[in-house]
């Protein structure tokens, strides 16, 4: 799928960024106007910029699985209360398609794509999401090693912490300055192909 799309080109860096930093009470930027797995951590983090940005934002997001073609566009946030019913429609199509297996997601999951949604909408993208990889389990993860793609055994996909996306109409390693503006965890590069996101620690890698 090729994500660079003519109008691609206005979401330079400094384009973005500010977009980001203009739903922030206080200025940041210069220059700008369940089942048997591991227990989940709260979705905020103290002091982040996703944290600030968020509870401004619209809990809206339009996803599409790329192996199934499911898609749901919903908001998983109503009167600042967690749709359930959106939120269960989320987790399926964040499930692990080959087993069927879904778990609930990592509710700050959900936080960043909206956030980076949002962002996309402003600039005159869509903001429609190509979820790659939600959820796995230690079965696909080995299927994945096993066929060399280079899945990790303590992947945040196992633990139901990560997705790889792709936004309609906005080059991968600017989806990847936004999330790691953001400060959504951990943030992956992986060229022209997808971008990776996690709810870990803060940190960042290219492939």
């Amino acid at each position: 799928m090729n994500t660079e799309s003519p109008s691609a080109g206005r979401f330079n860096r400094r384009g973005l960024l500010c977009a980001l930093g203009a739903g922030l009470t206080t200025p940041i930027l210069s220059g700008c106007g369940g089942r048997g797995y591991e227990k989940l951590p709260p979705p905020t983090r103290s002091g982040t910029r996703l944290d600030n940005v968020f509870p401004r934002g619209d809990s809206y997001l339009d996803i599409r699985n790329a192996h199934t073609d499911e898609r749901v566009a919903v908001r998983f946030m109503e009167d600042g209360r967690p749709n359930q019913s959106a939120l269960r429609r989320l987790d399926w199509v964040f499930r692990d398609w080959r087993g069927g297996e879904a778990p609930d997601i990592d509710h700050r999951i959900y936080w960043s794509l909206a956030a980076l949604s949002n962002t996309a909408r402003r600039r005159g993208h869509s903001g429609q999401i190509t979820l790659l990889s939600g959820f796995r389990t230690p079965q696909t993860t080995r299927l994945l090693q096993s066929r060399g793609g280079g899945a990790t055994s303590n992947s945040y996909h196992m633990r139901r912490r990560a997705a790889d996306i792709r936004f309609e109409g906005i080059p991968p390693e600017q989806v990847a300055d936004m999330a790691e503006w953001l400060q959504v965890g951990g943030v992956g590069r992986y060229g022209s192909a997808f971008t990776h996101i996690d709810s870990g620690p803060l940190r960042t890698w290219g492939s």
